[in-house]
C-alpha cells in the first residue's frame, strides 16, 4: 500500500501540478515538463494541458515522483504552485490590487492609533474609573508600533 494519492483520492473541484513527457516530434527535446491536471466534467476524465514553458505535451501524467528536467517549467512551478493552491485570488498577484489592500491596512492602522491616543487622554481627564480606557491605549499603541505582539502565544 502506498500513501500517495492515486488518481481516485483527487478533489476534481482543484487542479494540481504533475510531470508530463513532450510529443515524440523531431527537434522536441526529450524533457520533462511540468503540466496543469485538472478534472473535465464534460469528459468525465482527467486530463494534462501543455506544459508550463508552453511546449505541447503527451496526454497524461507521468507516475508521480518522475523528475521534472525542464529548466523553464521548473521556473514556473512556484507561481503555479501559488496559482493552483486553494484559496487563491487573481488579485493576490495583482500590485493595484495589494497597493489598495495596504493602503486599507494604513488607514486601519492609523485609525486604530487615534483611536488610542482618545482613550489615553479621555483616561488622564478622568478619575481611575476609567484608567482601563488608557491602559488598553498604551497596550493598542504598543501593538500597532511591533513594540508587543498580542497574537503571540507565548507572552
Amino acid at each position: 500500500m502506498t500513501d500517495r494519492p492515486t488518481q481516485d483520492d483527487l478533489d476534481t473541484s482543484r487542479r494540481y501540478l504533475r510531470p508530463v513527457a513532450p510529443l515524440p516530434l523531431p527537434g522536441v527535446e526529450d524533457v520533462t515538463h511540468w503540466s496543469v491536471y485538472q478534472w473535465l466534467p464534460m469528459f468525465e476524465a482527467w486530463a494534462t494541458g501543455m506544459s508550463l514553458c508552453g511546449a505541447s505535451m503527451r496526454q497524461g501524467p507521468l507516475p508521480e515522483g518522475t523528475a521534472v528536467t525542464c529548466e523553464a517549467c521548473k521556473a514556473y512551478r512556484p507561481q503555479y504552485e501559488r496559482m493552483l493552491a486553494p484559496g487563491y485570488q487573481p488579485e493576490d498577484d495583482d500590485p493595484e490590487a495589494l497597493r489598495k489592500r495596504a493602503e486599507a491596512a494604513e488607514e486601519q492602522v492609523r485609525q486604530a492609533k487615534a483611536l488610542a491616543a482618545l482613550w489615553h487622554e479621555a483616561a488622564a481627564r478622568q478619575s481611575d474609573a476609567v484608567l482601563l480606557a488608557g491602559v488598553a491605549g498604551d497596550v493598542l499603541l504598543a501593538a500597532l508600533s511591533g513594540s508587543i505582539d498580542l497574537t503571540d502565544d507565548n507572552r
